[in-house]
């Protein structure tokens, strides 16, 4: 297996080895020159979503114990569109070229892709690989969201443009201030990292997960894993975007979407499990 060890901000380090770069939370790594660059999580227990006192609850974040207990990495940014033209280059991605709306490609999140587009980048990804990349669960990316916190953001219970990148206090559209000096999307990485390394996790853009939409989160999947339905009609979206009010961009948030939907404000991150 041959991947690339990312040991320090200066330098990488590419290296063949037996064993699996998952099982070392912390690590970062890219397993090909054009692949999202990776960090493994640590295998731990949290609560997913909100208590009933925190401001802007919905009464879908209803509050459960999930448990991380197998190794995952996950991007450590939203899947840009050099990573997606990547993917049109070598012929993946159902050949689907999507627009940016003069916003800028490179380094820019890639928008305008449907979850269904999602999926095919990671399988995409996968062959090239010959991992097992996927779109996060929706349990898995509010484990990433929060990066240990019980707040309603990864780093506190106030809304901050210091630290996200989203809309105005009253709906709707973007907003620009201090450090968030973009009414639109930002390139990747623009914002400080949580404390697990990963950024951009509220706001930028919403990001698509695996599971099917489930109004009553009671009884769904507390291991970490998809819910899923045979007759599911929506999918579900995290993390809110650079429009969205500071209550959308909260970990515990939650919204559906039609799988086959497009938009200015949707992208997605991958994950990479054994």
């Amino acid at each position: 297996m041959r991947f690339t060890l990312i040991v320090s901000t200066l330098a990488v380090l590419t290296v063949t080895a037996e064993a699996s770069p998952l099982y070392k939370p912390g690590t970062g790594f890219k397993d090909c020159a054009d692949c999202p660059e990776m960090v493994v999580l640590p295998q731990q227990s949290f609560m997913m979503g909100s208590p009933s006192d925190e401001a802007g609850r919905s009464a879908n974040e209803a509050q459960r114990k999930v448990t991380i207990a197998y190794p995952i990495a996950v991007a450590k940014t939203e899947v840009t569109f050099a990573q997606w033209e990547a993917c049109l280059a070598d012929g993946g991605c159902n050949g689907h070229y999507p627009r940016d709306d003069g916003r800028g490609r490179g380094t820019m999140p890639v928008t305008d892709v449907s979850w269904f587009e999602a999926q095919s980048y990671v399988a995409w990804l996968s062959v090239k690989t010959g991992e097992k990349y996927r779109l996060l669960t929706e349990a898995e990316w509010e484990y990433a969201a929060r990066a240990g916190a019980g707040t309603a953001y990864s780093w506190g219970n106030t809304a901050d443009h210091a630290n996200a990148n989203y809309g105005s206090d009253k709906c709707c559209g973007g907003f620009a201030t201090g450090r968030d000096k973009w009414e639109l999307a930002a390139p990747v990485g623009s914002f400080p990292a949580n404390r697990f390394g990963l950024h951009d996790l509220s706001g930028n853009l919403w990001e698509w997960v695996a599971d099917c939409w489930e109004e009553t989160p009671t009884g769904t999947p507390v291991d970490g894993s998809a819910h899923e339905r045979p007759d599911c009609q929506l999918r579900i979206m995290r993390g809110g975007s650079w429009a969205s009010m500071p209550v959308k961009i909260r970990a515990a948030h939650r919204d559906p979407n039609h799988p086959a939907d497009r938009g200015e404000f949707i992208g997605f991150r991958v994950a990479r499990s054994d």
